[in-house]
């Protein structure tokens, strides 16, 4: 076969979409970086570039095929921050208003238009970044906003939309996860909402850090809502969260977490031990064992 076949733009019909314009973002999540987020990288003072002239290329073929799309994904950064999804999205409510949509999102408030525009669709897939509540999620989601996560997760929980939760778990959140599922389901979420894994990197805020005395409470606490008898996506979480910290090898370094939590404190002018005040205790308990 002819291989130039697949570099001629005709021969293909245009369905599916993973539109990532760039890293703007509103919030430096503990666990993100400059990459993803362009809070991050003003904090780092780090410049990451960004091609201008292929971006332009991505959005004309785009507009230009919307009309044929069946499944749209937009992510980030933060997706309500950029410019060219409000562009995208008004010319999809004209050309293509049943397409589906799946929004990866802090769920912040934005004043930009396109959380209002999303709104107005049909066929629409929220997945909501959250790990914790209140004063912790405004630290974990640096420069996030409580307050505001609950309005918004309030005005679209009656659009008729499908709404998940992507989660992640990890030191700062070890106990407090579990007071978000709570939380959330009381609003009426079903269990196959949440879709929760085991934090990775960076390294330092990975759960397997903790005392051997505290990690063994976190699998106790996965072990008694796995007797609840979750179902769906909650039961698969829970049952994958057990494995990853019950058969993983890893080399703690709890020196790690302190030295990088202490400079990310510095930086941000705050003081996590206030915030994770339970977190704290436990840690110093073993450290003076």
């Amino acid at each position: 076969m002819d291989l130039n076949f697949y570099n001629q733009a005709k021969n293909f019909s245009l369905k599916h979409v993973d539109l990532r314009w760039t890293n703007s973002c509103n919030q430096a999540c503990v666990y993100c970086g400059p990459e993803y987020s362009s809070k991050w990288a003003k904090e780092m003072g780090v410049k990451v570039k960004s091609d201008v002239v292929a971006r332009q290329e991505v959005k004309n073929f785009v507009f230009e095929n919307i009309s044929g799309l069946e499944n749209v994904y937009l992510a980030g950064g933060e997706p309500m921050l950029m410019k060219e999804n409000y562009g995208f999205l008004k010319l999809l409510k004209e050309k293509n208003p049943h397409c589906n949509i799946r929004v990866n999102t802090n769920l912040s408030t934005t004043g930009t238009g396109i959380f209002e525009l999303l709104r107005s669709f049909k066929n629409v897939h929220w997945t909501v970044s959250v790990e914790t509540m209140e004063e912790e999620y405004e630290y974990v989601r640096h420069h996030g906003s409580w307050k505001d996560f609950e309005t918004n997760l309030d005005s679209i929980r009656n659009l008729n939309h499908k709404i998940s939760f992507n989660m992640l778990h990890f030191i700062l959140n070890y106990d407090s996860i579990f007071d978000c599922i709570d939380y959330l389901k009381g609003k009426g979420f079903h269990d196959n909402s949440f879709v929760i894994g085991p934090l990775h990197t960076p390294r330092y805020l990975n759960m397997l850090n903790l005392p051997e005395a505290m990690l063994n409470n976190v699998l106790q606490n996965l072990k008694d809502r796995l007797n609840e008898k979750p179902q769906g996506y909650l039961k698969n979480s829970f049952e994958n969260l057990l494995k990853y910290f019950t058969t993983t090898t890893f080399d703690k370094n709890m020196k790690s977490f302190y030295h990088n939590l202490g400079k990310m404190d510095q930086r941000r002018n705050q003081n996590s031990r206030l915030i994770f005040t339970e977190l704290f205790k436990g840690l110093d308990a073993y450290t003076l064992e």
